[in-house]
């Protein structure tokens, strides 16, 4: 193919990305990120799993024969295998820098300069930045090899690092290391993809995308679709051009991998204008759907293997979860796609919160909705740990981008003003129409459905602010004082001169919602989240880590045989009056998955007695609810 430019018209995305640290996290999302960092794994991982997370394969340390070792132990493809640990160091460096960046303490600010300083460094005169030592670099796609892996991995966080300091000189320093990487694979040279190929390679392209959008290079664009086109040609994936184009083939491969890469054709699609790749892309995320639970869990147990979800058995891992995530609000960024949005909220409100320890000391590599015991099945994938070095170290550090990813969705840029994307406690320094803008969020979303935007321009100035209106909406009320307010599909447009101390105030109306499942029960949803029958639960640590108070944890149910309960019938229709919600006064609001301040209590059919029972369900991201029912059958 060409390079883009001399045939195709590249498309305009509907809104941009704002530079990472314009959006800071408030509220409880503040407080979570801030805890995780102070005494959760996303701030002590090197302590916690030093065999994979504290090698320094980053600089000084790569290319010794010991670094090379899986989480397991053993070595996988030689030494380069060492890509490993690369992963894993480098996602955690990723996710500890941007949640340092948006949460992190002055102390941690400094320990986070010193780290980046430390590993800028070691960059080779070349500008070498990665894992293998000098014999061991550019190997083509015959050979296991995450040369391009494990860079993707480390310089996420770094380019999101220079844009929230302003900090030239490592952007400049993750420059010319991509240039080197850009002058040893392309066209005419070595293909990072073969028959051994290591399909996360592919995600380079994330890479290449942010650089091309900061600083207008077009070798950056060129070599992101050469990338795409190259893989597609040589790797016979979910997401390869042609596996993509054929509507019957339903997606199959590793959950992560698939997840992480629907972004990828997107954004060649946008990026070229050719009508091949938006074709391709609009089936990308097609055929995702059924495999996403209504929860926001994406089927990922390794891997897809064209299953359904099953709120039983449908299992998904913590980085498909991110992946799926990121690919959906990369998605709704270009494309305006409010339905793309809702997804991933409902997946960072539901499914994440569901899958990790409110405290941020452990997260289940495989999480499913309904949740009896959690007793190190499939290879002890089902256990809550802060590393799960016995498997492989990845969805925790992983995990650590999950906050920050989000947060830097929620608010996006419009031609003509800000677009308000996803809904939460934050606050938006930006500049609009050339002055500087504060936008402050103060609500306790998702626990309620009330927001309040306080607007304070450096000076008045006029344009858009889009405010996104949830699927799951029953009504919504805007008050803006002197501003035009206008209905456009899902989205509310409020237009004025805004000057400082102006108030926007929203509130969205919502209903219990029985959502059906895949095995013929019913979730319950109520506005963003969807509510689970919680059981007393038993946690036990069965593992201890060198980091004092971490540990991997086991948990059983009290009693065996809870929440045989149905959902009441009236007229042949799911009754839902009945479920009202109920303020839980214990509940603190910094902290608000420990104990929720929000529950719904309900009238359900005991199967057992054929009675009506009174229970409490609570949001399924509850530390409440780490044993959990969330869907229930219909009374007969």
């Amino acid at each position: 193919m060409n390079p883009p430019s001399a045939t195709f018209h590249a498309l305009a995305p509907e809104f941009e990305l704002l530079r990472f640290g314009e959006i800071l996290p408030g509220g409880w999302i503040r407080e979570q990120m801030a805890r995780d960092l102070a005494e959760g794994f996303a701030g002590h991982m090197p302590e916690i799993a030093p065999r994979t997370c504290a090698s320094e394969i980053f600089g000084a340390q790569r290319n010794l024969p010991d670094r090379f070792q899986n989480a397991g132990g053993g070595s996988w493809g030689g030494a380069t295998g060492a890509w490993w640990n690369g992963e894993t160091e480098g996602n955690w460096r990723s996710g500890n820098t941007m949640m340092c960046l948006l949460a992190g303490t002055p102390a941690q600010r400094a320990e986070l300069d010193a780290r980046v300083a430390e590993l800028l460094k070691t960059q080779d005169a070349d500008g070498y930045m990665g894992i293998y030592g000098p014999t061991l670099r550019w190997a083509d796609g015959n050979v296991i090899n995450g040369e391009l892996w494990t860079q993707t991995c480390l310089f996420r966080g770094l380019i999101a690092y220079a844009e929230a300091t302003g900090r030239a000189d490592v952007l400049h320093a993750v420059e010319r290391a991509v240039q080197l990487a850009m002058s040893h694979y392309g066209e005419g040279k070595k293909s990072p993809f073969g028959s051994a190929t290591m399909e996360h390679n592919l995600m380079f392209v994330d890479v290449v995308e942010r650089l091309h959008e900061l600083t207008g290079n077009p070798a950056y664009r060129n070599f992101g679709v050469y990338l795409y086109l190259e893989f597609s040609k040589q790797v016979k994936a979910d997401v390869a051009l042609p596996v993509l184009l054929a509507a019957d083939r339903a997606l199959n491969g590793h959950g992560a991998t698939t997840y992480e890469a629907l972004r990828v054709p997107l954004w060649a699609a946008y990026v070229t204008g050719d009508p091949v790749l938006v074709a391709a892309a609009a089936q990308a995320f097609r055929k995702a759907w059924i495999h996403v639970s209504p929860t926001g869990g994406p089927v990922s147990n390794e891997m897809i293997a064209s299953k359904p979800t099953d709120p039983d058995l449908g299992g998904y891992e913590g980085c498909a979860q991110k992946e799926w995530m990121h690919s959906l609000l990369s998605a709704a960024q270009k494309t305006g796609r409010t339905d793309l949005a809702e997804q991933a909220a409902t997946t960072f409100y539901n499914s994440a919160q569901g899958s990790r320890l409110p405290d941020g000391k452990g997260v289940d590599y495989v999480t499913t909705d309904n949740i009896y015991k959690i007793d190190g099945a499939i290879m002890n994938r089902v256990i809550f740990s802060p590393a799960h070095e016995d498997v492989a170290n990845c969805c925790a550090p992983n995990f650590t981008q999950i906050g920050p990813v989000f947060v830097r969705h929620m608010w996006l840029r419009a031609p003509d003003g800000l677009v308000l994307m996803l809904h939460g406690p934050c606050e938006l320094n930006t500049v609009v129409n050339g002055t500087p803008v504060r936008v402050v969020e103060d609500t306790t979303f998702p626990f309620s459905e009330q927001l309040e935007l306080r607007i304070d321009p450096a000076r008045p100035v006029e344009f858009v602010l889009r405010v996104r209106v949830p699927a799951w909406a029953t009504s919504s009320s805007v008050t803006a004082a002197g501003a035009t307010i206008q209905r456009a599909g899902d989205w509310i447009l409020l237009t004025k001169t805004w000057q400082v101390g102006d108030v926007v105030r929203v509130a969205f109306g919502a209903d219990v919602q029985p959502v059906p499942a895949n095995n013929g029960e019913f979730y319950v949803r109520r506005g963003p989240l969807l509510y689970a029958l919680p059981f007393e639960a038993i946690k036990e640590a069965n593992k201890n880590y060198p980091l004092p108070g971490f540990h991997d944890y086991t948990v059983s149910p009290v009693r065996w045989g809870q929440g045989r309960l149905a959902f009441p019938q009236t007229d042949g229709r799911l009754a839902t009056a009945s479920f009202t919600p109920v303020a839980n006064p214990k509940a603190d609001s910094r902290f608000p998955w420990d104990a929720t301040p929000v529950r719904l209590k309900a009238t359900m059919v005991n199967l057992d007695t054929h009675q009506p029972e009174v229970v409490e369900l609570v949001p399924m991201g509850s530390g409440e609810a780490i044993l959990r029912r969330m869907t229930f059958p219909a009374a007969r």
